[in-house]
């Protein structure tokens, strides 16, 4: 029986040890990965509205989000010219109600380049704002995500602009 005690004892304190949170890591942002779409108004001369969809990372710092986007849309003008373009950006997010419901509002920049179609190509900086609500599921770590995003290309935005509608989910 003490030979028992000998070997469950050591088991029982791993076990315990694994079931405590390690502090280390609960100081550390988890970031969610999200896939949003929907649709693009874009401003660009002479185009119209176009699908848009985003790869998202989002790392929560309190009650703000580093939200970290890769957007793509293939806009059509008016004499049927098409371009690809990309957008990576960064914004900083302030959620307003931080709960299951998280209204927020954000402000970043980013580049707004095309990468395919005729010449000339756009390249240029951009200037964006937001405006959503995230709505997390719980228990099971997904999460769903509603935004208007509206930015400015080129200095003083004289490139023109875009406004994104888009629906998502992360995790």
């Amino acid at each position: 029986m003490t030979r028992l005690i000998q070997i469950v004892r050591p088991i029982a304190a791993a076990a315990l040890l694994a079931l405590i949170p390690d502090s280390s890591s609960a100081q550390l942002p988890i970031p969610s990965f999200g896939i949003a779409g929907g649709v693009s108004h874009s401003h660009l001369p002479n185009s119209d509205a176009t699908p848009f969809g985003a790869l998202r990372v989002d790392i929560p710092l309190l009650s703000l989000v580093a939200d970290g986007s890769l957007g793509v849309f293939r806009p059509t003008d008016q004499v049927g010219v098409h371009r690809t373009y990309i957008i990576p950006e960064a914004q900083l997010q302030i959620q307003l109600l931080p709960v299951l419901v998280r209204p927020y509002v954000g402000i970043g920049g980013g580049w707004f380049r095309a990468v395919s179609g005729p010449d000339p190509h756009l390249n240029e900086l951009t200037g964006s704002a937001s405006l959503g609500v995230r709505v997390g599921i719980p228990l099971i770590g997904f999460g769903l995500r509603a935004e208007v995003r509206t930015r400015g290309v080129g200095s003083h935005f004289r490139d023109g602009g875009a406004t994104e509608w888009t629906i998502g989910a992360s995790r």
